[in-house]
């Protein structure tokens, strides 16, 4: 392939990717962590989780000047995906090029271009394909560094290093090996000065991070309650459990569907070419330094959404394709062929994918997906919108699946209260949302309340199956089937004070000579 025609096709594929991810764009935020981050482009605070910890400090950032441009601050960050998603692309061609050809190059960054997992997360605000993107460009600094150790290459590889730690901290030690692999090749003072720029970067970014967040213990307290809530419960070091099993589950599902197809060809190239394990290339050192520290960390600690597998899909492709050229399965007609069935069948498996629930995901990774979820929050939005601020509750689940974040900043003039369980077991209202403002907090000292006492109440609306499922007068309420598969309920009271009961993990509304006990928190009436 000459230069002309690899720059054309390059820059095609680049055209290609951004063409196809403008019309797909989530209308809302996607989900419980979306809205902590464009919350945190209004006000960064750790402790309410907007955004949740460790912070992603520079993503944020890059967030702020994003929205500096674009009003809406959902496509502010969706904007970031797109972008970060070409970077991906473009990023996958250059390194299947420098470990290998041109030829293995196009053919990465077509795979990458129409992944079913890297257009879904291109089409919405949240850090993954910007995570991806740095993750590459940290490998390129690496193979760099390792055929040129020279200290230009180690001043590109720690700011590189450096910048991905200011996006996602948590990807710095999952990129380890490979920041290990650049430095392998260089005289030591080239490494002592890869390590000082690694450090100093992450520090220009870590030491704001930890100041504006109330300091280190109160940065690190907030770390800590994150990791029991959402780390600790799935990771093997607690032991097996069901927990685990699930996050495990959710590995493996959406593994097949970033892999799709593709991984069965492979499998078949290696078959056939049966390849010896030693001596392995350089090459190849760098591509499993890439993947082994994110798949220990996915399987055996903590797995929280299926776009934290966009770190590994460049490795991955260019792995296989690696595997495809040893087996003679990359040259002449019929491969071009099966690869660009392959390419389709990913953009078929985006594209025609109905909206199912997956095991430890919210959504499927699809075009249907996101569109049935924009539908459901605008049929949500169009319903509540017709009751009375004033005298309306909305019930949702606290639960960090689920849509009370969604809720609260969909529907900031209403009262939104966030149902669920305590740090002691203990099941009721737990959070508030009014005013674009939340008190979501992960605080062992908060207590959930077995009765609200509501004044001026008239409408009670809930959402959420898992809230649903608990009414247990469910057939008396207005119910609405929304298009994602998730029920509204909204019953209708005499207007005046009453009394939401959560007692025996049961929905209830009473009236206001219902007996009441010290659990019961009052709540001002709702300002219009």
């Amino acid at each position: 392939m000459t230069a002309r025609w690899w720059e054309a096709t390059i820059a095609s594929l680049l055209l290609l990717t951004a063409l196809t991810r403008l019309p797909f764009r989530s209308e809302v935020p996607i989900n419980w962590d979306a809205v902590q981050y464009l919350l945190a482009l209004k006000h960064f605070n750790i402790a309410l989780h907007q955004p949740h910890p460790p912070g992603n400090p520079l993503y944020v950032l890059f967030g702020r000047g994003a929205h500096a441009l674009i009003p809406d601050p959902n496509q502010a960050l969706i904007a970031l995906s797109i972008i970060a998603s070409l970077v991906v692309v473009w990023g996958s061609a250059a390194i299947g090029a420098r470990l290998a050809n041109r030829r293995i190059g196009a053919w990465a960054a077509l795979l990458v271009a129409v992944n079913p997992l890297l257009w879904f997360y291109g089409e919405t605000a949240l850090s993954y394909a910007p995570e991806a993107a740095a993750g590459v460009l940290v490998a390129l600094a690496a193979w760099r560094a390792y055929t040129r150790p020279d200290r230009w290459s180690a001043l590109w590889l720690g700011l590189a290093t450096a910048f991905t730690g200011g996006l996602r901290p948590t990807a710095l030690p999952l990129l380890g090996l490979v920041w290990l692999f650049g430095i392998w090749a260089m005289r030591w003072r080239e490494r002592a000065l890869a390590a000082g720029i690694t450090a100093a970067g992450c520090l220009a970014w870590a030491v704001p991070l930890v100041v504006v967040s109330g300091g280190p213990v109160e940065y690190w307290t907030q770390l800590r309650l994150l990791t029991r809530v959402a780390v600790e419960p799935t990771s093997l070091a607690s032991g097996p459990s069901m927990r685990w099993l699930g996050n495990l589950g959710s590995v493996v599902s959406a593994s097949a569907v970033m892999l799709n197809l593709f991984a069965i060809v492979v499998a078949v190239a290696l078959v056939r070419a049966r390849p010896s394990l030693w001596p392995l290339a350089p090459r190849t050192y760098l591509l499993w330094a890439w993947m082994i520290p994110p798949i220990l960390m996915f399987t055996l600690v903590h797995f929280g959404q299926w776009g934290y597998l966009l770190l590994i899909l460049p490795p991955v492709t260019i792995l296989g394709l690696l595997a495809l050229e040893r087996a003679g399965m990359l040259v002449g007609r019929v491969a071009a062929v099966r690869l660009v069935a392959l390419a389709a069948a990913g953009a078929l498996l985006f594209l025609l994918m109905p909206p199912l629930a997956m095991p430890g995901h919210e959504m499927q990774p699809s075009r249907g997906a996101l569109e049935a979820h924009n539908a459901a929050w605008h049929e949500v939005t169009r319903i509540v919108s017709e009751l009375p601020p004033d005298r309306t509750v909305v019930l949702t689940s606290s639960d960090g699946r689920q849509s009370f974040r969604i809720a609260g900043y969909l529907l900031p003039q209403y009262s939104v209260i966030g149902v669920g369980r305590d740090w002691h077991g203990n099941w009721g209202s737990l959070y508030d949302a009014i005013n674009g403002q939340s008190d979501y907090r992960l605080d062992p000292t908060l207590y959930a309340h077995a009765l609200v006492r509501v004044t001026d109440l008239e409408y009670i609306v809930v959402l959420d199956n898992s809230l649903a499922e608990r009414v247990p007068d469910a057939v008396t309420w207005f119910r609405w089937d929304l298009p994602d598969g998730s029920p509204l309920l909204l019953h209708r009271s005499p207007p005046g004070t009453a009394y939401l009961s959560f007692a025996d993990r049961k929905i209830r509304v009473l009236s206001e000579n219902a007996f009441r006990s010290p659990s019961v928190r009052d709540r001002p009436p709702v300002q219009p």
